[in-house]
């Protein structure tokens, strides 16, 4: 499913440890209940990993075959 959008198998994985690590982050700086605090990392987590998706693309569409 990956290669439909163009990206590679390490793309996947890079981009479950981004997503991971920012949700995380997310969820150990961010104030208030447990609850309020896994809603906002989540949703974090999500937009971090749309921007992934987006920059990983652009960087392969003008990446050198040779690479």
């Amino acid at each position: 499913m990956l290669d439909r959008v163009g990206l590679e198998r390490r793309d996947g994985r890079n981009l479950l440890v981004a997503v991971g690590i920012m949700t995380l982050l997310f969820f150990v700086f961010l104030d208030g209940t447990a609850v309020e605090r896994a809603a906002a990392a989540a949703v974090g987590g999500l937009v971090s990993g749309v921007a992934f998706v987006a920059v990983t693309l652009v960087i392969n569409a003008y990446k050198p075959d040779h690479w």
